[in-house]
């Protein structure tokens, strides 16, 4: 009984190395970036940022869209209940109505997919960033000279796009 526990620590030993093994080597966690590696990744920063606050602004302008929409469908609601069944005019203005309803809903299901579809993207692509540039360290030097560069560049640009 004794010696097959050995065999069982052996056999799980081994399979752990040959997994470790197997495995492909990560790059060291820590690892100081250059200076290149840190503009770039401030800038896939800058980008995802711009995307987020475009997605917020969706976001807001589809949920309005349905509170709209809400709305109208309580309004074909009493429209229904106050509908005179003989009258075939009326009628035809409530059907028409409710067709016009069902488009709204249906551009803005559209909408909210395309949004959704956006956002699925958007957090892909924050999790390559993170991916990438996660495991750098940046050396305090680096650091400011990059945000000298930056904010002299956002100056000529605020500058060239002044009238």
């Amino acid at each position: 009984m004794c010696s097959l526990r050995i065999w069982l620590v052996v056999v799980c030993a081994l399979s752990s190395a040959a997994a470790g093994a197997a495995t492909p080597t990560a790059k060291p966690s820590g690892s100081f970036g250059t200076r290149a590696q840190l503009r770039e990744c401030l800038d896939l920063d800058d980008a995802l940022k711009v995307r987020t606050r475009a997605l917020e602004s969706t976001a807001a302008a589809i949920n309005g869209k349905i509170a709209a929409n809400e709305a109208e469908s309580g309004r074909l609601a009493d429209m229904k209940k106050a509908l005179d069944r003989s009258d075939k005019a009326a009628i035809a203005a409530f059907n028409q109505a409710a067709v016009a309803h069902n488009q709204h809903a249906q551009q803005v299901d559209e909408e909210a997919s395309t949004a959704e579809a956006a956002r699925t993207r958007l957090a892909d692509d924050k999790a390559e960033m993170d991916q990438r540039c996660g495991g750098f360290t940046y050396r305090p030097t680096d650091i400011d000279a990059v945000d000298k560069e930056r904010k002299k560049a956002a100056a000529v640009a605020g500058t060239a796009s002044a009238p």
